[in-house]
């Protein structure tokens, strides 16, 4: 358990500082200068909309006036929360951005300073989770005395049973030596799927950032592994492939093979994730909008059968990325003359009464 909570912490450690990336280069780092477009656009005013347009004085003169009265915000990104979360405020304390501020445009309602939020429940995610990862290590002991710690209890058998899990997908060695870290990156995504269920906060993997960070660092992991078990020599060989003769056209191929694979990672489990919040956030004002027509006592929550499904879906698509990475780390991490010698049709292994099933190469493609 102490493994996957340090485990646990560096995937943490890796996403805040993908997402700080992220956070600084679309924010301006000369001194003076503003910091958002909404900024930018507000401190330019009048001037650069009469350079722009010299010849229509008068209508840039009333557009201008209109600009320094309520600001000209640029278009909502699509990934952004809708009229930010319940943790925007401190995310606007640490990045330094102003208050959220309405905007109308084009008929349609913007909301400015609120790209950050994402950060901030992410780390919000992370600090619950490794609270209640610290509380059950304290509370397990080998022989509990007198009343058991559930937590502890309940956490323990979680483990394990995702454990007894990979052992069928990637056999027990592989399974017992890097169910750990695996697990680190099954309970983070679970994590972060659910706090999209939460009403007033958003979940951090329907951002792009946090699924590519989530992506890149699992694609890394899979590669160190891959080189520690198997040796340098196979791994470089599983590119070479088969027959050798053909090399020329095969390292090519397998390794544009590797690199679509995070890019898979990171779009499967954003679109499912973004797909469903905005399923549910539709729904939730369209309740709104028929009580206020028809002017019923109380609003049905149209949403509910969404969010219910939401639970199924989040941990499927927790579920889903961490078998994915498992079966890499069995693909890779096997010699490259015993991968070769079952490639074709897959190995199947007897393991302590247990049927392990190793698939083939081709069926990941």
């Amino acid at each position: 358990m102490f493994k996957t909570l340090r485990l646990f912490l560096l995937i943490a450690v890796l996403g805040v500082c993908t997402s700080a990336l992220h956070a600084q280069d679309t924010t301006t780092d000369t001194e003076g200068a503003p910091k958002t477009e909404l900024e930018a656009r507000g401190a330019s005013g009048d001037t650069h909309n009469q350079a722009a347009h010299g010849e229509h004085a008068g209508e840039t003169g009333a557009k201008g006036e209109h600009g320094e009265a309520h600001g000209e915000a640029a278009p909502r990104g699509i990934f952004d929360a809708h009229q930010g979360t319940w943790l925007n405020p401190i995310a606007r304390g640490i990045f330094g951005m102003g208050a959220v501020e309405k905007h109308e445009k084009d008929g349609e309602t913007h909301y400015s300073n609120i790209e950050r939020d994402f950060i901030v429940v992410m780390i919000f995610a992370m600090l619950l989770l490794a609270s209640l990862w610290i509380m059950a290590a304290r509370g397990l002991k080998l022989r509990p005395e007198g009343k058991p710690h559930s937590l502890s209890n309940l956490l323990e058998a979680a483990l394990e049973g995702f454990q007894n899990y990979l052992i069928g997908v990637m056999g027990e060695p592989l399974a017992r030596k890097y169910s750990s870290l695996i697990a680190s990156f099954f309970f983070t995504i679970l994590t972060f799927n659910y706090f999209g269920l939460i009403p007033g906060l958003m979940a951090p993997t329907s951002n792009p950032n946090i699924p590519i960070g989530l992506a890149i660092v699992a694609f890394f992991c899979v590669h160190i592994i891959a080189i520690r078990e198997a040796g340098f020599k196979s791994w470089f060989m599983h590119f070479v492939g088969e027959p050798k003769w053909l090399a020329f056209l095969n390292f090519p191929l397998h390794i544009l093979g590797e690199l679509i694979k995070p890019l898979s990672l990171s779009l499967r489990l954003l679109c499912n994730v973004f797909g469903e919040e905005m399923v549910i956030s539709q729904f939730a004002g369209m309740a709104i909008a028929i009580a206020a027509a028809i002017h019923l006592p109380a609003i049905i929550p149209l949403q509910l059968p969404f969010m219910m499904l939401g639970v199924f879906f989040g941990a499927l698509q927790a579920l889903v990325f961490s078998t994915l990475l498992a079966i890499y780390i069995s693909i890779l991490g096997t010699h490259h003359d015993a991968h070769d010698e079952h490639n074709a049709h897959g190995t199947v292994e007897h393991t302590h009464g247990q049927v392990v099933a190793h698939p083939t190469e081709a069926t990941l493609a």
